[in-house]
Formats: C-alpha cells, sequence, structure tokens
C-alpha cells in the first residue's frame, strides 16, 4: 500500500502510516547502504545466527537441528578450547577441557557430525571459530559445503588471528604466520568464488578484553588494515578482498552508542577504504556487518538478563546489522541450556517482526542525540588510528605490546563507574534483590556430563586413527608442510590432509614444521 506513491505501512493497532524511509542520508557510505538495502522490503532484519558449540559433534548437531527449526539461518560453531589451540582430544593438553567452552572438533568426519542435522536448502551461511587454524577451520566448511552440493551457502568464518595476540590468548605462530594464514584463506575463497566472509575482523574481543568499543573499533580496522595490505601486495583486487570481509563490532552498555557504533563504523571504513586505496565509497562493496547481542550479563538473577539481551539485540538492529547473535540468559553460568539458547533466538525474531522496530529502514537517522554521538565517535576512532599509523602499523602495533597497553590502561572502566555510582547496574548497585536465591533464576541447570565427552572423544579419536591410510595421510601433510615452507596458498594441501584423516593436531604440526623450514 502506498501514501502519496510511497511504499508505508499500517501493520499497527493504530493504523499509522509507518514509512520505509523518512529522509535521504547524508553520507556517501550510509546512502550506498540504504541503497542497497531497500532493494527488498522490509523488515530491514539482520540473519539470524547461532554460535554454537557443547560436547560432542552429536551434541552439537542436535543443538544447531532444534534451533534451525525455530529459526535460525546462520551458524557459527563455537569450538572447544584444545580445537582451538590445535590439539586433539587425547592431547595431555586437552585433559578436562574437552567439550567444554565449545565442541570438540578435530577431523573432518567431526565437522560432518556436526552439521548432519542441519536442513542445507535452508541454511544461509555456515563457518567456525578458528582464529589461529584459518585454513583448518575453512578448510572443514568447505569440505562439507561441497559434499552436500550446497554452493550457495555462505561463509562466515571467524578467522582473524590479529586480535588473539591481545585479546584471547589462543595465537600459536607468530604474527607474521599467523597474518599469512588468514590471507590464504581470503585469497582462497577469491580463487574459488566462494561467498560470503572468509574472515571476520572482530571489534568484540578487543572490546571484552578491556579497550573499550572505540579503540576496540581502532584496533580493528589497523588489523584489517594488514589483512587487505598483504592481499593487494599479493595483487589482488581491494574491491574483491573487500567483498570477503565482514567486521564484527560491539558495545554493550548503551543502546545508542552501539546503533551509532555501527553506523559510524561504516562511514569512517568507506573513508578509509577512500584514501588508502583510491576506491571511491560508490565503487566499493557495502561493508558487512556483524554483531552480538550481549546485555551486560551476570551470574546474579540471570532471568534479569532477558532484558538486557533484548535492548542489546535492539541496539545492533538500529544499527543496521547484517548478521546477529544472542547472548543466552544463563552464559555467564554455564554452556546455555536448549532452552535459553532457543530464546535468545526469539528475542532476536520477536524485536525484527514485532513493535515495527524495523518497519523503516536506520529509523534513528535524523536524531539529534544520535548524530552528536556519531560526531563523537568518529572524532574519536579516527584519532586512535591515527595513534595506531605512529606505532607502526597493527602489525608493529602486536609485536611491540602499543596494543596490550592499550588494553591494559582502559580495563576495568565498566567496574569503576559501578563502584563509584557513575553507572547503574539493577541487581547489583541498585535494587538489589533481598532474597537473591531464589528470584529470577530461571530453570537453567547443566546438561552435559563433560568426564563422559572426554572419555567418548579419546576413543573416537583413536578408532579415526586406526582405520586412516598411513602412507596417503604421510603424503598429504608433507605438501601441507612444503606448502608452508614456500608461498603456496595453504588451503589445497590442508583440505587434501583433511580428507585422507589428518586431524587439526597433524596439520598443525606440519604447518609449523614448514614455517620453521
Amino acid at each position: 500500500m502506498s501514501v502519496s506513491g510511497e511504499k508505508v505501512t499500517f501493520a499497527n493497532d493504530g493504523k499509522v502510516p509507518i514509512r520505509r524511509s523518512y529522509g535521504e542520508h547524508s553520507a556517501p557510505a550510509l546512502r550506498k547502504w540504504a541503497a542497497e538495502r531497500t532493494e527488498s522490503p522490509g523488515p530491514y532484519r539482520p540473519r539470524f545466527m547461532v554460535y554454537s558449540g557443547l560436547g560432542s559433534p552429536e551434541m552439537t548437531a542436535e543443538r544447531l537441528g532444534a534451533l534451525q527449526e525455530l529459526g535460525a539461518e546462520s551458524f557459527l560453531l563455537a569450538a572447544d578450547l584444545p580445537s582451538q589451540l590445535g590439539c586433539d582430544p587425547d592431547h595431555e593438553l586437552s585433559f578436562a577441557q574437552v567439550g567444554r567452552a565449545g565442541v570438540s572438533c578435530s577431523t573432518l568426519d567431526d565437522f560432518a557430525a556436526i552439521c548432519a542435522q542441519l536442513d542445507f536448502e535452508r541454511v544461509e551461511s555456515l563457518g567456525m571459530l578458528a582464529n589461529s587454524l584459518g585454513h583448518i577451520g575453512m578448510g572443514m566448511v568447505a569440505c562439507v559445503l561441497r559434499d552436500q552440493g550446497a554452493t550457495d551457502v555462505r561463509l562466515v568464518m571467524q578467522n582473524d588471528p590479529l586480535k588473539e595476540f591481545t585479546a584471547r590468548g589462543t595465537e600459536i605462530h607468530t604474527p607474521e604466520q599467523a597474518l599469512r594464514i588468514a590471507c590464504d584463506c581470503i585469497a582462497y575463497a577469491i580463487d574459488e568464488n566462494l561467498g560470503g566472509a572468509a574472515i571476520t575482523v572482530c571489534s568484540n574481543h578487543l572490546d571484552v578484553a578491556g579497550a573499550g568499543p572505540v579503540v576496540a573499533l581502532a584496533v580493528a580496522f589497523g588489523n584489517a588494515i594488514e589483512y587487505v595490505d598483504e592481499l593487494v601486495r599479493r595483487g589482488y583486487a581491494v574491491a574483491d578482498v573487500l567483498t570477503k570481509m565482514m567486521f564484527f563490532l560491539n558495545e554493550r552498555s548503551d543502546l545508542f552508542v552501539g546503533a551509532s557504533l555501527f553506523r559510524t563504523a561504516r562511514m569512517i571504513w568507506a573513508d578509509m577504504v577512500r584514501e588508502r586505496y583510491g576506491l571511491a565509497v560508490e565503487d566499493q562493496p557495502v561493508m558487512s556487518l556483524m554483531g552480538y547481542a550481549h546485555g551486560l550479563e551476570t551470574a546474579d538473577e540471570p532471568l534479569v538478563n532477558v532484558p538486557r539481551i533484548t535492548l542489546a539485540v535492539l541496539s545492533s538492529m538500529l544499527g543496521g546489522v547484517d548478521y546477529l547473535c544472542a547472548s543466552a540468559y544463563d552464559e555467564a553460568l554455564r554452556i546455555p541450556s536448549l532452552d535459553a539458547a532457543a530464546l535468545a533466538l526469539r528475542t532476536m525474531e520477536v524485536v525484527a517482526h514485532e513493535h515495527g522496530a524495523l518497519t523503516s529502514l536506520d529509523p534513528l537517522d535524523g536524531s539529534h542525540k544520535l548524530a552528536a554521538i556519531d560526531e563523537y565517535l568518529q572524532t574519536q576512532v579516527k584519532a586512535e588510528l591515527d595513534r595506531l599509523n605512529e606505532a607502526g602499523g597493527a602489525l608493529a602495533a602486536v609485536k611491540s605490546g602499543y596494543v596490550k597497553q592499550l588494553i591494559d590502561d582502559r580495563r576495568g572502566t565498566r567496574q569503576r563507574q559501578l563502584e563509584q555510582g557513575e553507572r547503574e547496574m539493577v541487581g547489583t548497585n541498585i535494587l538489589r534483590s533481598p532474597d537473591r536465591q531464589s528470584l529470577f533464576t530461571g530453570s537453567s541447570r547443566g546438561e552435559i556430563d563433560f568426564a563422559e565427552v572426554e572419555e567418548s572423544m579419546r576413543k573416537r579419536m583413536q578408532a579415526h586413527r586406526e582405520r586412516r591410510d598411513e602412507e596417503a595421510l604421510r603424503k598429504a601433510l608433507t605438501a601441507v608442510e612444503d606448502a608452508a615452507a614456500g608461498t603456496a596458498n595453504l588451503l589445497p594441501p590442508t583440505i587434501a590432509a583433511l580428507r585422507a584423516g589428518a586431524t587439526t593436531q597433524d596439520i598443525v604440526s606440519a604447518t609449523r614444521e614448514g614455517f620453521d623450514r
């Protein structure tokens, strides 16, 4: 239906006409983003993403299948700590860690089992947390998609190793080696014409580590420049590289600052690309953004995390993210229960489809408050980027300790503000419950016997090794080592090694041997 020729909706109880757009953006990056987004009708919502992994591959498969039935479209696999560090479940360093902070996944068979209950006709995108193991994680995803004939499913790889050195601590190679692996993944995606994001550059983890959203965004952009520079040096076109990149941003303490952060990021990044690489804004691919709706969750009164997460979802959606995860109300306690994970998904769906939050494109545009926040963030982020460049760029700043010092200087800001009463948090420094043991606890409970999971995964690994063709495996791993020692892309030999039965630990060892030659 239309009013005066303009498309509107009357989908509210008062039948109030709501327009799809309420103004023309002034920033070129936002104009381009708005033009692309309005090619399809609203609601202008992100893809509903699930970031999940627990226990064994079969446990995770059951969880993903259940969440897909509830409407999940994009799936990002959370690997456990041993898998992220390149250790198989029977490695001595894996003891008491298998399946605890994600799913145990060391072989191609494991990853295939994880995806076994997904209907790939309804999967929009698939990826894996593999920051220091980008060639292995992306190799697993590429193999499963090929085997399923899922050529239209897009990548959503979290493959950003530079921030690991200062924000998360799962680095296992030198910064230069990590940079090469990440760029090999992007190059392979370009060469093979794989859709989606071969790398997700994260400010979120830097923010959580203590940097705060402004410094975190600047460092993330600095890291992104390192990846783009390396690929341009290899001869790839800037526009092709940008089509394989996504940014994972976050601000979890203020609805308006969060919405502004995503909008501001689009403007700053477009200007950076234009100034550094000479690519006009109108010729740049529209920046792809992912958000994770945290809401300052606490272990006390976990059900009260539900309204916090709801507002964080709204903030991200008002900022125009393309993909969105939502935290579970019991995530501060344990691996989320199915009930809590399902509620997180429903929260995103309700915000997207009800109450008119996303009926119009960019509904906060024109707000005086948002404009002031936009201006402040742009000024501060650009200043931080200038200081990062003076420190030699992101790679040099990681090696010198400059980024680590930035984070250390800002860590604890939230706690200090709470202690000083500058900020208020319900149930923490105001309105404390007189009966904290029985109110707002929900029904979440531990669902996994981790000792049993670890024992089963050890036996699974032993059986896997016994059925491999050792000669074929040896040749495949030698090819990985040779590629690492030279300049060839690591993805083709890594994929061949996975198909020959190589484990994550096998491939990491071969990669290290090659790097050290």
